[in-house]
């Protein structure tokens, strides 16, 4: 007797670490819809590693850029072969309308997220994330309106030597720095530099992580204060979360790093404008807000906060707090 056929399902999610990081409990509620299926994902190279980790999909593959005619008809030819009986497009975006018009008329039952709003740079904050109701309404999949818990990303591989702080030289307590790539939505340098030095004298190292992009704002850190530990460019995603698990705590101005942390359990304190709030419901942070530019959040205040949160040494805390005045 034959057995019924293994279910093809694909998931697009192309948006970057923040849609990714909130996507998945959707990740989940997918697997748990189709739970024989074998479930694709496309996403981009550098979310390739961290979705390989993740414990809803059998396969993982990068989105080909859509703007190459040839590399776009070897990669649909390839998705035609497949015989993906469904397709769930968490993104919403140009690439995955392209690749939706491509695939033609007798395409995969399609599910379609709602394109995320486009807002400036300099006027928010947050990334603007794709609207999800209607590929619940539409599919089998039902949405819970539980958090981001991407712990997964650390036990895949926890007894790897890279994936502990040692492998960067950290020993000790330690606070992570997570700044904003755009120079727009940044805390200063001054501000970081400051808090590095408090940190260190109350015995936290001070680590910056991030993107490549990042290493020139922190060699600027690094010549006022020392002590910086500057990682960027040298963690990966997965990297990242482990370190984020193993941080006392985290320090940002609203970067897409910071969502992967608190998707660990990592709290800490978010700079951001007034006109921009970040809100994390159910997330153990504070977020500090100013009518004019984030230069005018002192160091100070942020360290205290960090003490009322019970983030940090007590003592030590109000010792650097005595010394301050």
């Amino acid at each position: 007797m034959l057995g019924r056929k293994q279910s093809n399902i694909l998931v697009i999610k192309t948006d970057g670490l923040c849609g990714f990081v909130a996507a998945d409990p959707v990740f989940e509620a997918i697997r748990n819809a189709h739970p024989k299926a074998k479930i694709s994902l496309l996403t981009t190279q550098g979310l390739q590693r961290i979705a390989r980790a993740s414990p809803y999909f059998d396969q993982v593959a990068s989105m080909p850029s859509m703007g190459e005619r040839d590399a776009r008809k070897e990669f649909v030819r390839q998705l035609k072969a497949s015989k993906f009986e469904q397709v769930y497009d968490l993104s919403g975006d140009s690439a995955a309308r392209r690749l939706k018009g491509a695939m033609g008329p007798f395409r995969p039952k399609w599910f379609s997220a709602e394109q995320a709003p486009k807002v400036s740079a300099k006027s928010s904050t947050m990334t603007p994330l794709p609207k999800l109701d209607k590929i619940s309404e539409l599919s089998e999949i039902s949405l819970s309106d539980r958090l981001p818990d991407l712990r997964w990303a650390v036990s895949a591989r926890k007894d790897s030597a890279n994936m502990q702080p040692s492998w960067y030289g950290i020993s000790g307590p330690f606070g992570l720095f997570l700044p904003s790539e755009n120079p727009d939505r940044r805390w200063s340098v001054e501000g970081y530099a400051s808090l590095a030095g408090q940190m260190s004298q109350a015995g936290f190292m001070p680590v910056l992580a991030g993107s490549k992009e990042l290493h020139g704002f922190g060699d600027a850190i690094a010549n006022e204060a020392p002590q910086l530990l500057d990682l960027s460019g040298k963690t990966d995603h997965l990297q990242l979360a482990a370190l984020a698990q193993e941080a006392a705590f985290f320090v940002s101005d609203v970067a897409p790093e910071m969502e992967l942390a608190l998707s660990v359990g990592c709290e800490g304190v978010v700079i951001c404008p007034a006109k921009s709030p970040f809100y994390a419901e159910g997330r153990h942070i504070v977020t500090l807000t100013t009518d004019g530019d984030l230069n005018t959040v002192e160091p100070l205040f942020v360290w205290r906060t960090l003490d009322n949160m019970g983030l940090i040494d007590i003592g030590s805390g109000d010792q650097l707090i005595a010394e301050a005045r």
